[in-house]
């Protein structure tokens, strides 16, 4: 992993400038809340067991609502165990589910979550959650990114169309938008044939069927009574 001091060094060392580290950092951090934006990456996840009978959970500490992108449930104690996607319903008045399937949803600060014939004692849940990346801060140049490896060129090239924005340098700002736009073209592709599996808890990109947090979004009436 690279740190902040030496992707610096390289947008430095690529295009002459005299912009100061502090606006670059600004710039820096810019470009990774959008790379973190179009990428969705996934944050470590968050886990709890099932109780037997028990249908609703506190959500953990920690867990944003809004940045659940998916939750996985164990369904059987093969070793390694199996597990399947549960999907997110709107808490409304306006439709009924079928108990038949799994799904949740959110009361407040509760899950609640629906297992076809009821849930079972100790079986685990998984939430995976959109990563945010942590600021830059100047003071601290020798710190790793939160930006992953393969994704750094995205956002040396990020930067250094904002360095050639600033200078009005037309011919190079176009020059590092293209190639950026073509990285992240390149990167889109590969998210759109990529079927992620949820058999285990993994860190994976999402479906690119999705909304924006991940979640299909249904509508229903719970019954008092599954």
């Amino acid at each position: 992993m690279a740190t902040v001091q030496q992707i610096l060094n390289d947008i430095n060392l690529r295009y002459r400038n005299s912009f100061t580290t502090e606006q670059k950092i600004v710039w820096m951090n810019e470009e990774q809340r959008e790379l973190f934006e179009i990428l969705q990456l996934d944050s470590v996840p968050f886990s709890f067991s099932t109780v037997d009978g028990n249908y609703i959970y506190p959500i953990p500490n920690g867990v944003e609502k809004d940045r659940i992108k998916v939750m996985t449930i164990q369904v059987n104690d093969a070793d390694p165990p199996d597990f399947t996607e549960i999907d997110y319903i709107e808490n409304d008045n306006r439709q009924f589910v079928p108990y038949a399937q799994y799904w949740y949803t959110i009361l407040e600060n509760n899950f609640y979550i629906n297992v076809p014939g009821g849930p079972l004692d100790d079986r685990l849940v998984y939430i995976y959650l959109d990563q945010q990346p942590e600021d830059i801060s100047p003071t601290n140049l020798n710190v790793e990114l939160s930006v992953p490896v393969r994704y750094q060129e995205l956002l040396k090239l990020g930067v250094l169309k904002r360095i050639a924005a600033a200078r009005k340098d037309v011919i190079m700002y176009n020059n590092y938008l293209s190639e950026h736009e073509n990285k992240i073209i390149e990167l889109e592709i590969k998210m759109k044939l990529q079927q992620p599996e949820f058999d285990s808890p993994i860190d994976t990109l999402p479906r690119t069927n999705r909304s924006r947090n991940g979640r299909y979004v249904r509508y229903l009436t719970i019954n008092s009574t599954p």
